[in-house]
């Protein structure tokens, strides 16, 4: 797949890029990562697995895409997702759901983002907002889903804003917080 650039917009100053690719360099996503993550690094959530691990299952995984933010040049921010295969361990532990077929998968049903984040000195510049939108609305999947930490409040609320339902919890690694497990329709429009 060929990269694809977005049109570039201008906040406060700064010129913005959003590029949808299924290229990555590791390394370089997991520096800006530990950056965002700084005051939590300590936790399991974001040692056991690696960074640089979790970083590369999802790059190798097929069908693999992410929507690398760029503000002035400079790499700000990810997100990066998969198909989930029908063999997949994504809902494994999930809480009660209402939805007995909520956690069945096959090809062509759900796009998982695995990971978004942005550094901190751009956020509220929509930029996390922008990555995802562009990143989903070239998908074909059914469905997206992705986990966001309890604790995580700002995104939590950011992701209700465009439509995403609260399906049930779980813990994704053990050792982990846990994650409020999120879902909603595609296509996702790129003005969500």
């Amino acid at each position: 797949m060929a990269s694809s650039v977005a049109t570039a917009v201008t906040i406060g100053g700064l010129a913005s890029t959003v590029v949808v690719t299924d290229q990555v360099d590791v390394e370089q996503l997991a520096e800006v990562y530990r950056q965002v993550h700084a005051a939590d690094l300590h936790l399991p959530d974001h040692r056991v697995p690696s960074v640089q691990d979790r970083l590369r299952w999802t790059a190798e995984a097929p069908g693999f895409q992410a929507a690398l933010g760029y503000v002035d040049g400079r790499l700000a921010g990810a997100v990066l997702g998969c198909p989930l295969p029908p063999e997949t361990l994504w809902w494994r532990d999930l809480s009660a759901t209402d939805d007995p077929d909520l956690a069945l998968e096959w090809a062509g049903r759900t796009f998982a983002v695995c990971e978004a984040f942005v550094l901190p000195e751009h956020r509220r510049h929509r930029l996390g907002l922008r990555m995802t939108t562009q990143l989903l609305a070239g998908r074909r999947e059914e469905r997206v889903a992705l986990a966001v930490a309890e604790t995580n409040t700002r995104v939590w609320h950011a992701l209700q804003r465009i439509r995403f339902d609260h399906v049930g919890d779980l813990a994704p690694f053990p050792g982990w917080r846990s994650h409020r497990m999120l879902v909603r329709s595609l296509p996702l429009s790129p003005t969500a």
